[in-house]
């Protein structure tokens, strides 16, 4: 084994680890708790609790999917529930439009996955772009619905900072959204740029967990594509040695 392969091996053993799953949760519950987000309360909703909880669970959903673990598709479905309503209360007026389309699509994904006895992940193809091409235009679509109050007037100039970062980032989930049942490798390249706009979303809303919780996703989402990339590789090369072990 080169030393290349003991680094990336290294890399694998670290990201697919429970320890890393502790220091994800860990991370987002201690900040809120620290901070006392979790007091927050809006219109007598307890979002600082909703938040908190649904940041936890949002982080074991993703730490699942990053080591292509089915069951963290389940649990995406139903943190987006919670996910919704706490942007929504928290100024993402097109919450109640967007959120179903991710909520649909972890269903794919959960559905999909479940086929799959070999989860390996693959390179990009014409079909991840057309899906980014009708993610980018449902999300500006929907969130320019839900801004104006479903058309009924203009974009106020003080949603404006709020309008165009939300679509962005709406965009990016619904290319992560729909692309995640084929099972990117380099989807999680995208997400990184995802990760960078939400630390700034929740920087405007004032979300202190979820700030925390994005600042991880950075880390994890930088060593999820190199292990990704690496299980693909290592499939794309063991038929090869498997043809010619049977000269």
């Amino acid at each position: 084994m080169t030393q290349r392969q003991r680094y990336l091996a290294w890399i694998q053993k670290v990201t697919e680890s429970i320890a890393m799953d502790v220091v994800g949760v860990t991370i987002v519950v201690t900040a809120s708790l620290a901070m006392g987000y979790h007091l927050t309360v809006i219109n007598g909703l307890p979002i600082g609790v909703m938040s908190t909880v649904g940041a936890a669970f949002s982080m074991m959903a993703t730490r699942l999917v990053t080591k292509r673990n089915n069951t963290g598709n389940l649990i995406g479905i139903l943190t987006t529930v919670n996910t919704a309503f706490v942007d929504y209360y928290l100024g993402n007026q097109a919450a109640m439009l967007t959120y179903p389309i991710s909520f649909l699509g972890n269903m794919l994904s959960y559905a999909m996955w479940r086929r799959r006895k070999e989860r390996t992940p693959r390179k990009l193809d014409s079909i991840y772009f057309i899906n980014t091409g009708i993610a980018c235009i449902l999300a500006f679509g929907l969130n320019y619905v839900g801004f104006t109050d479903f058309l009924s007037r203009g974009l106020n100039p003080d949603d404006m900072a709020k309008f165009y970062v939300t679509t962005a980032i709406t965009c990016i989930t619904f290319s992560g959204t729909l692309n995640m049942p084929r099972m990117y490798a380099d989807s999680w390249a995208f997400w990184q740029g995802y990760n960078v706009l939400k630390l700034y979303q929740n920087v405007l809303f004032g979300n202190v967990a979820y700030v925390a919780k994005y600042i991880f996703y950075l880390f994890n989402a930088l060593f999820a594509w190199i292990v990704w990339h690496k299980v693909r590789r290592e499939a794309e090369v063991e038929p090869i040695n498997d043809q010619s072990l049977s000269k």
